[in-house]
């Protein structure tokens, strides 16, 4: 091979494998506008409290500005995502996880991210129906996310049994703040998926169950 053709080469293989590297990474956000009209006594979610007691009033905001960064390699991914809004900048997620090279059956994921509670949590608001969560979660999870660590196992799609899912970890209990106690909060979470097929149609039933 001569020369010339043999550097082109390189170069080419050169580009190829830098190319590889950046797409595991991936970028993306979204933009939810916010409008809010309530009553005298009102809390509103966007903006600041009424100046005038004596009359309602209304607030434009940004409800969610969202960019997220997300990086795969191998068993091992991360993720890190921000929210931007009027009142500042703040982080939703940042974790890690690890994946079982072995049996490909168990994952660790720790840092900051969405209980594993239910199914409503773990819908992002980018695609869900409604822009807001069910008030029950808000209340009994607010921010949904949590500082912990939480351990997956799930059978490999080839098996019968990766119909099974089961999600359990320990978390701070105090959302995205800062830790406060010694106290740890437990959550599993087991999940059954299965389809099944009428012709060349599937129908997909799941159900979850926490505990």
């Amino acid at each position: 091979m001569p020369p010339e053709s043999r550097e082109i080469e390189n170069r080419i293989g050169s580009l190829e494998s830098e190319m590889a590297k950046l797409k595991r990474l991936k970028i993306s956000g979204y933009i939810q506008g916010q409008y809010q009209r309530g009553q005298e006594a009102a809390s509103l979610k966007i903006g600041a409290v009424n100046e005038d007691p004596e009359k309602p009033f209304d607030r434009f905001g940004i409800r969610r500005g969202r960019i997220k960064f997300a990086y795969e390699a191998d068993i091992a991914s991360a993720v890190f995502q921000i929210d931007l809004m009027e009142k500042g900048m703040g982080f939703k997620d940042v974790y890690l996880h690890l994946k079982d090279p072995w049996i490909g059956m168990l994952a660790l994921t720790s840092g900051v991210f969405n209980r594993p509670f239910g199914y409503e949590i773990g819908y992002s608001s980018s695609t869900r129906e409604s822009p807001e969560r069910s008030t029950v979660f808000q209340t009994l999870f607010p921010e949904e996310r949590d500082l912990g660590a939480m351990f997956t196992l799930q059978a490999p799609e080839t098996s019968p049994w990766s119909i099974l899912k089961l999600e359990a970890g320990l978390f701070a209990g105090n959302g995205i703040k800062k830790e406060t106690d010694n106290k740890r909060d437990f959550i599993g979470h087991l999940s059954v998926f299965k389809e099944y097929y009428i012709g060349k149609a599937p129908i997909a039933i799941a159900g979850k169950y926490d505990w």
